[in-house]
């Protein structure tokens, strides 16, 4: 059953009776509180400790359904799943949450029927009501249903620690590297990659945990998805993680294939090294190695900005409208392998202009762009702009 069950436009008179239960909100609220504290012995409890927080809490949830049916929206799942996540989380147990759904249910259909009255009702009328509601109620229990196994899966403070020791080295002994990758849910022996991301824009996209999860790989990731292991089958495998990594908003770097626990801390330090292969804030993969004079930049970025102020000197002392005029002309002559042509293609202008702004460019420099070593220091000096806007500045 999905939103769908509950698309259809609600009737007029029941927007009614709704918008009447939002406009006494605080009293019904009140009367939910009071009766999960006599139904349910979790609920009493919380009652009996934090009496504002239980209320609160009704209030939230019975405005965020009743005015969905007031002003003729979908239910809030994702605000149900939430919520659902943040209980789990606090240790509020799912039986106790789904039974208070239920009562809440109840509560509801009950209270509707109370402000019709006699007059207003009929068989249809309260069939329709109480339709609605128990649909509006299995939906809720879905929602937070699916968000306490999204937590059940994610691993436990002690797996944190494992893996924090994995990573970074502190596990002595062969033994104990094997029985921390079983308590992990990683094989014991086999390929890996370290993966290490960083989300680039704001969304509601899964984690990348949860998708690889979803795609049966076996991997284990400290909180929030940073750095992880990924168990490899073949090497073929790393396009395919590769791809899957692409789909999200994520700018992600890959260690390449390794054997041997011990091997851990050494690729995701490389993992670290290919995600800063790629510019700030872009979305993107890229695998260590996968261009050297990249990788040699994002590995020595102090290095590459010594480098930057010595061969790009005279460009960079330019204004930042003709500044970026010519790295835009260089980075272009070099992605066209050298040729004017090309870069004019890319940059749509007329091949003389590259060649009279490639001209600036080694006036400015001093550098010769027929010269194998000079062309290669404006490479490394261009790549570390590139990787680096701010050590133009």
């Amino acid at each position: 059953m999905g939103i769908e069950a509950l698309a259809r436009p609600v009737p007029r008179e029941h927007r009614e009776l709704v918008r009447e239960m939002l406009a006494r909100l605080p009293e019904f609220a009140d009367r939910l509180a009071r009766l999960l504290s006599e139904e349910d012995e979790f609920y009493r409890q919380v009652d009996h400790v934090a009496p504002d927080e239980l209320r609160q809490v009704c209030h939230a949830n019975l405005e965020r359904a009743l005015s969905a049916v007031a002003e003729g929206r979908g239910l809030a799942l994702d605000a149900a799943r939430k919520t659902g996540l943040v209980q789990a989380r606090q240790g509020i147990p799912l039986p106790a949450v789904l039974r208070a759904f239920r009562i809440g249910g109840t509560f509801v259909y009950e209270a509707l029927l109370e402000l019709a009255g006699p007059e207003f009702l009929n068989p249809t009328r309260t069939i329709e009501i109480n339709s609605y509601v128990w649909k509006a109620i299995d939906l809720y229990s879905d929602a937070l249903t699916t968000a306490y196994e999204e937590v059940a899966a994610e691993p436990s403070h002690a797996n944190v620690r494992l893996l924090d020791d994995l990573l970074r080295g502190r596990l002595a002994s062969q033994a104990d590297m094997e029985a921390a990758a079983r308590e992990l849910g990683l094989p014991t022996a086999g390929m890996f990659v370290a993966v290490v991301t960083e989300r680039v824009e704001p969304d509601e996209h899964d984690t990348v945990e949860a998708l690889l999860r979803a795609r049966r790989w076996r991997s284990a990731w400290r909180p929030g998805g940073e750095a992880g292991l990924v168990a490899i089958d073949r090497i073929e495998d790393v396009r395919r993680l590769r791809e899957v990594l692409g789909s999200l908003p994520v700018a992600a770097g890959m260690s390449k294939p390794f054997s041997g626990f011990p091997d851990v801390p050494d690729a995701l330090h490389r993992a670290r090294i290919a995600r800063r292969s790629l510019p700030a804030a872009t979305a993107g993969v890229v695998v260590f190695g996968d261009s050297p004079v990249t990788t040699l930049v994002a590995a020595a970025p102090g290095m590459a900005r010594d480098v930057v102020r010595s061969a790009l000197a005279g460009v960079l002392a330019l204004p930042g409208a003709e500044r970026k005029v010519l790295l835009d002309t260089l980075l272009a002559w070099f992605a066209g392998h050298g040729s004017a042509k090309e870069a004019a293609d890319r940059l749509f202008v007329h091949p003389n202009t590259v060649r009279y702004r490639l001209r600036r460019v080694q006036d400015l420099t001093k550098r010769d762009l027929t010269d194998p070593v000079d062309i290669g220091e404006l490479y490394v000096a261009l790549e570390s702009v590139r990787l680096d806007p701010d050590s133009t500045d």
